[in-house]
């Protein structure tokens, strides 16, 4: 395995490698077997961290060489310390098995070699290893001991400081990756919330075009048709036209900077918090004015209410407002106007259920046109509001439910029955 690393990496496991081979060269060499010993100690520490692999097959092969040459143990072999710390810190899985295995088997030949030429060749050695084994001899047999010990203990350290590092690296790593992964959710919980804004913005867009355009097609086809026979009437269809187009190009600008402001939030920044721009939004108070403009467009409208009000917030209300907007401009598209449209309020203890029930026109119930999402979005609002959404036909009617809790409502939402 060839690792990626820098040049300047490169540069200093380079320079190293030169030192070391010139720092052995100032002491001389016996002959060309320790020189290129050297040259290959001085290899195997240029390659630790480029490929701690070879590096340390290279560094078993120069021992090899070593061993058998006889040569004695020299300076060039503390160049192992560096390899096998390498090959923790650096190698793969099996690269830092193959150097943990090679701390004991290094340090149990060295040993063996240290004794061997200290005894003077085989037959030395074979009568050393005879009187350790009868117990005639404990002393000679004690310095091979200290010297495997002590040998283990120096080419373990080295591995275990390696695999330190490599602990540590990891940990680093880790800690690196979380906060990237934060950072990541972080943008995208903006994202969301900038996505969700939009769509929200989208919604009362919708609401608004299309509640106003409805109702100013409907003032215009009234007055063009009352021009002739009662031109009051068509001068008062004519005014309700110009106020709800007022009203709408007002909610629309508000819409749009909404809109801009979103788009021009800074992306570092938690925009989720800047893309709501304050704003009047539509209350339970304003009702009265949007019944009032869609019965001027001759729509038939009974606003009915039971049990004590209990108190909304802004945004239940702005649900209630949008909701019951929505339907009326869906009779006025899709309905019959001359059978009427009942909107109900019934407070309870812990929730309100509003039920706007209009009439059907033909096979096709209110909020039912061919690829339109009014109904979507009004369960959609619902839903994000806590409450419950139910659309469909009652009998010759179609019915509209939706249940909101109160502020003082202890549970989550209340879920209401559609009327029968």
């Amino acid at each position: 395995m060839i690792r990626s690393l820098s040049r300047p990496q490169l540069l200093v496991d380079a320079v190293m490698a030169v030192i070391a081979l010139l720092a052995r060269t100032v002491l001389g060499y016996d002959g060309a077997v320790a020189f290129w010993m050297t040259v290959g100690m001085a290899g195997a520490l240029f390659l630790r961290r480029l490929s701690p692999g070879i590096a340390l097959g290279l560094a078993w092969c120069t021992v090899a060489v070593q061993l058998s040459a006889s040569l004695p143990p020299d300076i060039a072999n503390a160049a192992v310390l560096p390899v096998l710390f390498a090959t923790a810190a650096y190698g793969s899985r099996t690269v830092r098995w193959a150097g943990l295995a090679s701390v004991p088997i290094g340090a149990l030949i060295a040993t063996v070699y240290v004794l061997f030429l200290q005894s003077g060749g085989f037959d030395g050695l074979t009568s050393l290893v005879l009187q350790i084994r009868t117990g005639e001899a404990f002393q000679a047999g004690a310095p091979g001991v200290i010297g495997f010990v002590s040998a283990a203990a120096l080419f373990g350290l080295s591995w275990v400081l390696g695999l330190l590092v490599a602990t540590w690296r990891t940990a680093r790593d880790g800690r690196a990756a979380l906060r990237s992964a934060a950072a990541e959710q972080a943008d995208a919980r903006r994202e969301v919330a900038v996505e969700q804004e939009r769509t929200r913005i989208a919604r009362d867009m919708h609401d608004v075009v299309a509640h106003s355009l409805a109702v100013v097609i409907a003032q215009a086809d009234g007055g063009r048709y009352a021009r002739a026979a009662d031109p009051e009437a068509a001068n008062e269809a004519f005014r309700t036209i110009a106020s709800t187009a007022r009203s709408a190009l007002a909610d629309v600008r508000v819409l749009l900077g909404q809109l801009r402001a979103n788009d021009d939030a800074d992306p570092g920044s938690d925009r989720s918090d800047r893309s709501v721009v304050a704003a009047p939004q539509p209350t339970l108070d304003d009702l009265d004015r949007l019944i009032d403009q869609l019965r001027a467009s001759g729509l038939m409208i009974e606003r009915i209410a039971s049990g004590p009000t209990a108190a909304l917030g802004p945004g239940q209300q702005l649900v209630i407002y949008r909701i019951v907007q929505e339907s009326l401009t869906n009779v006025l598209r899709h309905g019959d106007s001359a059978i009427g449209v009942r909107i109900g309020f019934s407070w309870e203890a812990h929730a309100v259920i509003l039920t706007v029930d209009s009439g059907l026109r033909g096979s096709r119930p209110v909020g039912a046109a061919p690829h339109g999402h009014g109904l979507d979005g009004m369960r959609e609002r619902a839903v994000l509001a806590g409450g419950s959404f139910e659309a469909g036909e009652v009998g010759d009617r179609f019915v509209v439910c939706l249940t909101l809790p109160t502020l003082t409502a202890s549970l989550p939402h209340t879920r209401g029955a559609m009327p029968a």
